[in-house]
């Protein structure tokens, strides 16, 4: 199975999408094509059911209702798409985020990391896996983060680790043709790679030897926790003012 051919099948179970056929044949088997397919469903995902799971022989049909079950979790966290002001998120953003704990946040970014390192051995990356040991420390503030520096040569080693690095160590692993055609509509939820990795961690489960790496950055996520990086061995996290 192909790249092109599972994207045309996601094409064809989509109620998006019809009248497949009055799609240009090239745009519909390429992996942009599929950007803005889960927003399609929002507030509450009614309607996904079944476009992963029912695609066998092209997807294996367990990891596809583990990829149904994630997208339920990432409808739930982000809840109404409206916005107080008007309009709607492009992006899946958590506008009401549920209380967190200083002790339980700091865990959680702890977990992250730890995990991130045995992925990045796990695949390969000696070098990710030497930026984060030890496992930089964690700070825990409150109210709305500052922004991260745009030039390379302000970033830190570390900022630039997780931000690069870190971003693509999925992609070092042979999952067959369903990372190709789902990763853009996956990193386009909310243009964030780690939320992205841990919605599709179910399609590389069977070839890693790491368990749900990115399940605590769902966690800091879901609960409105923004991390930032200023300093070698050291990750900030802001818990959402109350």
């Amino acid at each position: 199975m192909s790249t092109s051919e599972l994207i045309r099948q996601i094409h064809l179970k989509s109620p998006f999408n019809a009248d497949p056929s009055s799609t240009d044949e090239d745009d519909a088997a390429n992996a942009d094509s599929l950007i803005g397919l889960f927003q399609n469903f929002r507030p509450d995902g009614k309607g996904l059911q079944g476009i992963f799971s029912d695609l066998e022989p092209h997807l294996d049909r367990e990891v596809g209702i583990q990829l149904e079950e994630r997208l339920d979790q990432l409808f739930t966290a982000a809840g109404d798409d409206r916005r107080p002001q008007g309009g709607r998120d492009a992006y899946f953003v958590v506008r009401q985020p549920p209380e967190v704990s200083v002790a339980q946040a700091s865990a959680w970014a702890t977990q992250w990391m730890e995990q991130l390192a045995e992925l990045a051995n796990n695949v390969g990356d000696a070098e990710t896996a030497s930026v984060l040991d030890p496992i930089p420390s964690v700070r825990v503030l409150e109210g709305i983060p500052p922004k991260h520096p745009k030039l390379d040569e302000e970033k830190t080693l570390f900022l630039t680790t997780m931000q690069q690095d870190v971003s693509i160590l999925l992609e070092r692993m042979d999952a067959g043709p369903a990372p190709a055609a789902l990763r853009q509509a996956y990193y386009f939820i909310s243009c964030d790679a780690m939320l992205r990795d841990y919605l599709m961690w179910p399609i590389y489960r069977s070839v890693s030897a790491v368990e749900d790496p990115f399940l605590p950055y769902f966690e800091l996520w879901r609960h409105g926790v923004k991390y930032r990086i200023f300093q070698e061995k050291q990750m900030d996290l802001y818990l959402p003012r109350r």
